[in-house]
């Protein structure tokens, strides 16, 4: 039995075919350990089936790992600055900071 949407559709919603199975692959067993018995038993879509129906409908998606280190470390430079701006207003405002994590009392 061929399973609809085709390969062909399938891999131009991903960057290579290696990508496409792995993401199949989890999504399905995702599917498989949220089914009941009862689902099962009555001949209910198998969960590749499903899985490509939302891969293709673009319901299921995927990050590279590049990606998301990226957005960290845009996070962490976003946090340096509001720091870096919250320090110098309160020193353009004449309030003291104190550093209690290295103060020695």
């Amino acid at each position: 039995m061929m399973i609809k949407p085709g390969i062909s559709e399938l891999s131009k919603c991903v960057d290579s075919r290696y990508t496409l199975v792995a993401m199949a692959a989890k999504r399905a067993r995702m599917i498989g350990n949220e089914r009941t018995s009862d689902e099962e038993a009555h001949g209910a879509e198998k969960p590749v089936s499903i899985a490509a129906d939302e891969i293709i409908s673009g319901k299921v998606g995927y990050v590279r790992s590049g990606a998301i280190e990226r957005a960290k470390a845009w996070e962490d430079e976003k946090q340096a600055a509001i720091l870096s701006l919250s320090n110098n207003s309160e020193e353009e405002a004449g309030i003291e900071v104190v550093d209690y994590e290295n103060s020695e009392n």
